[in-house]
């Protein structure tokens, strides 16, 4: 029985080497940075979860699941392996032929040799199913997907794994490529960014005065991809220089707010950069966050600063704000650098006069959203801002 068993298992191995073809494909010019021996492990790993994944959704049930993160409003654009394997947390429940399907097929895997407990091993490192574009932007009736892993050496591309009937094709998955085909993408874990929200949160004092003036970063547009494909979502960072003036030395001094974290989908950045209007809101992603708990009258300039946050070194960049004690005193202004980490997306100064006379009241050739005139930090990042004033 037991040389029967590995007959078969031999006899399964050769016929999947033997289904894989390769798509003709234009030389490697991508720059792969080396990778550590836990990397490598990594990227093994999420590569066997994508062939994996590739066979297990060619049934219909699991299809038929997975509609869910691909319709246009869709309400989340990732599936957690932490929250599919664990069968009481309700995702589990909604995706019960995507688990089984691959619990199933990492046992068929894990006898041909490959990574033991590798559905163990995805869910423990946080990895996650990602689909970063709707159906929408693809021809009716399209429901294949390509399915391809992070290459964890690059951002840019990949090899990913697609049905052509019975066939399997290796094909180099990009961003150009999504233009043309539908994508699920398994990715490792994201940085965790729960310490920034609550910084963010922590800032946001309880501002008293008469009257408050409460501007928000309202809805937000990007056209720049900030990286190739496999960076996912965008981790916008948006960021207020302010004048702050010493009571006691009467010197005014640049401060840096906590910056404002913004998961810019993936989706939206494609709609904008293509100039679609239909899909994705034309690329207005809301966000209506805090940007100034008050701006009182005193602040007379402040600047706003917006990157798409990378592990990078820290670049500075300098701007000029200014602070007004009252009616009867002269303007003070001051030069401060700000830091940030990543792809540059910008950095405005902001007269406060200008600004609150201007924005629901556009001057001439300003662009409006929503009643609202729409602000610019550079030719691909636009944002509206509504005011409230509180007595």
């Amino acid at each position: 029985m037991k040389k029967l068993i590995c007959l078969i298992s031999v006899c399964l191995l050769v016929a999947s080497c033997e289904k894989y073809e390769t798509e003709p494909v234009s030389q490697d010019q991508t720059f792969k940075r080396p990778l550590s021996d836990s990397e490598m492990l990594l990227k093994t790993n999420l590569d066997q979860a994508a062939q994996i994944l590739a066979d297990v959704i060619q049934d219909e049930s699991v299809m038929n699941e997975l509609d869910v993160l691909s319709r246009e409003g869709r309400e989340f654009y990732n599936i957690p392996f932490s929250e599919l394997m664990d069968e009481s947390k309700s995702l589990s429940a909604s995706f019960r032929n995507l688990r089984d399907g691959f619990l199933n097929a990492c046992s068929s895997s894990e006898s041909k040799g490959n990574s033991p407990n590798l559905a163990g091993f995805l869910a423990k490192n946080d990895c996650y199913i990602y689909c970063p574009y709707p159906a929408s932007f693809y021809p009716k009736g399209n429901k294949s997907y390509t399915v391809v892993a992070h290459p964890i050496d690059n951002d840019v591309e990949n090899t990913g794994y697609r049905y052509d009937g019975k066939r399997i094709l290796k094909v180099k998955v990009n961003e150009e490529y999504t233009d043309k085909y539908m994508v699920l993408m398994v990715m490792p874990k994201d940085e965790d960014r729960d310490d920034l929200w609550k910084a963010y949160s922590d800032s946001q004092s309880n501002t008293k005065a008469d009257p408050i003036y409460v501007v928000k970063i309202g809805k937000v547009w990007c056209a720049d991809y900030c990286g190739g494909l496999f960076e996912g979502e965008l981790e916008l960072k948006i960021a207020r220089g302010y004048p702050e003036y010493n009571l006691t030395t009467g010197a005014v001094t640049g401060k840096m707010s906590t910056v404002i974290p913004i998961d810019y989908p993936r989706s939206y950045a494609k709609a904008a950069i293509k100039g679609w209007t239909v899909h994705s809101n034309g690329g207005w992603y809301p966000e209506f966050t805090n940007w100034d708990t008050n701006w009182r009258p005193e602040k007379v300039q402040q600047c706003i600063l917006v990157y798409e946050y990378d592990k990078v070194k820290e670049s500075t960049i300098s701007t000029n704000l200014g602070y007004k004690k009252d009616n009867v005193s002269p303007t003070i202004t001051t030069t401060f650098k700000m830091t940030y980490s990543g792809d540059f997306l910008g950095l405005a100064e902001w007269d406060r006069a200008w600004f609150m006379r201007t924005n629901s009241n556009p001057e001439p050739g300003d662009e409006v959203k929503d009643g609202l005139t729409v602000r610019k930090t550079c030719s691909k990042f636009k944002l509206t801002t509504p005011l409230s004033i509180y007595y």
